[in-house]
């Protein structure tokens, strides 16, 4: 995968959760490294492995991997309709899903970092 770069919201459709959501895990994490993003392979793994164990407690199905956008070509869509102040509706639905289901499920993974 060295040399593909993809955005939020690909992880967030291939994740099965919503953009919004997604932004905020990225937050999340980003504020348990520290904002330190070169990470050894030790501390890698230890997320690795709270991830998994994540995964395992959920009971729900995993989702189908959404294709790549090299593989869904050029397929251009019409543009969601907006609300009079530019936010989509499926954005603001987004946010208010993702504020119901932090304030309903949210689960704590506490990795500690040493060096």
């Amino acid at each position: 995968m060295a040399g593909r770069h993809y955005n939020n919201a690909y992880f967030a459709r291939v994740g099965g959760v919503e953009v919004a959501e997604m932004n905020g895990l990225e937050l999340e994490l980003l504020f348990a490294l520290r904002f330190r993003l070169n990470v050894t392979p030790a501390t890698f793994a230890t997320y690795c492995a709270a991830l998994e164990g994540e995964m395992a407690a959920d009971d729900g199905p995993l989702p189908s991997p959404s294709p790549s956008p090299e593989e869904e070509g050029n397929d251009r869509r019409q543009p969601p309709p907006r609300r009079k102040d530019g936010i989509t509706n499926k954005v603001a639905a987004a946010v208010d899903r993702s504020a119901l289901l932090t304030a309903a499920h949210h689960r704590v993974v506490v990795v500690e970092i040493t060096q």
